[in-house]
């Protein structure tokens, strides 16, 4: 029930920035790692102080829905991450990480955007048929989003959410 709670919540407060403006003319990716608004989110790390590997599936549909597996993942704050991402697909696609409030005004950029190609330290291009890794240090408790922003596909399905705390539970957090 809380993770369909956590799904709700996430897609009301996603209507909202869709009603605002589509921002200023600055890129997103300027000097992103700088960016304090950034960091609450954790920064890349290093493949020798990765505690938990996490395997996502890239998947497409015959009705036309492009997916992450899993789509909502748990991890205990302090966790080192080596995301192993697999495209299963036809077409390319990427895996974008970071807070709501930076993937919409990122996707609003997109849009203005669309051959831009991604060289971020929390986004991995994943070509079809083939798998990417990102290695990621989860330092804060907080809520933030993965998706691929390639034009439609996170509207085909391709989001999901990662939920970090210091006390999460059950088989999904290590």
């Amino acid at each position: 029930m809380r993770p369909l709670l956590i799904i709700i919540t996430y897609l009301l407060f996603g209507l909202l920035p869709a009603l605002a403006g589509t921002g200023g003319a600055i890129s997103p990716h300027a000097d992103l790692s700088k960016k304090s608004k950034h960091n609450f989110i954790g920064h890349p790390s290093d493949d020798a102080l990765v505690t938990r590997e996490i395997e996502i599936s890239v998947k497409e549909t015959a009705a036309g829905y492009m997916l992450f597996e899993p789509d909502a993942i748990y991890i205990k704050k302090g966790t080192t991450v080596r995301f192993v991402i697999t495209n299963t697909g036809a077409v390319d696609h990427e895996f974008y990480l970071g807070s709501f409030d930076e993937i919409q005004q990122h996707e609003r950029w997109m849009r203005s955007h669309p051959d831009m190609a991604h060289v971020d330290r929390n986004a991995v291009a994943i070509p079809a048929g083939e798998t990417a890794e990102l290695v990621w240090q989860f330092s804060v408790e907080t809520n933030l989003e993965f998706v691929c922003l390639i034009d439609g596909h996170r509207e085909a399905g391709m989001w999901g959410v990662i939920i970090v705390h210091d006390h999460v539970s059950g088989s999904t957090a290590r």
